[in-house]
């Protein structure tokens, strides 16, 4: 996505590397910070294969510095990108889905520990929003703010579905174990840990 983003910036004008950097975060409202030396690697690939150029620019005391223009080929390019449907990205649910498999079948983590702190990871993300989220209702901000929020509060839901899954039966086994035990006057067993829920 970078890769069009700073096309689409070089769309409007020419830039040098850090003003793209500073359009780009404005852009996005703050809520992707984007490291330099990644803006300039984009850049470089991108002149390499045609799709910008640049000339040095003197600056007075300074060295010279690069600004890059927007070729035809990177044009069409932008073009081709902004006419495609975007396919909903789902690589993150099947992460971490797949951490949760196997923390079960590894045995070196735990399943419900990995949801919880997810858990707090979501929650987190959500109250960093809420600047954007106090916008006016027609600011292009807010309405980025409440697509991520939309998006959260969905993998919230969807975390509830994994701790049933793979919390509640555990949860219910371990239960029907101690009183197994308890009932053939079995020592009592150390109590099982358990991460606090966090309702919401």
């Amino acid at each position: 996505m970078l890769t069009y983003a700073l096309l689409g910036l070089l769309a409007e004008r020419p830039r040098h590397g850090y003003d793209l950097k500073k359009a780009f975060e404005a852009m996005l409202g703050g809520t992707w910070q984007v490291n330099i030396g990644q803006i300039y690697s984009t850049l470089a690939r991108l002149e390499r294969d045609g799709l910008v150029v640049s000339h040095k620019q003197p600056q007075e005391l300074l060295p010279d510095r690069k600004v890059y223009a927007l070729t035809d080929q990177g044009r069409q390019a932008l073009q081709t990108w902004l006419a495609q449907a975007q396919i909903p990205p789902a690589r993150l649910k099947v992460d971490f889905f797949l951490k949760l498999l196997l923390a079960r079948r590894s045995g070196l983590a735990d399943g419900c520990a990995l949801i919880w702190q997810q858990r707090q990871t979501l929650m987190q993300s959500i109250a960093e929003l809420t600047p954007l989220l106090q916008r006016p209702r027609d600011d292009e901000h807010r309405l980025l703010a409440e697509g991520l929020l939309f998006h959260l509060e969905a993998d919230l839901k969807w975390l509830e579905r994994c701790e049933e899954a793979f919390c509640v039966g555990s949860k219910e086994q371990g239960q029907e174990a101690r009183s197994d035990r308890v009932a053939s006057s079995d020592p009592p067993p150390r109590p099982d840990r358990h991460l606090p829920t966090t309702n919401y």
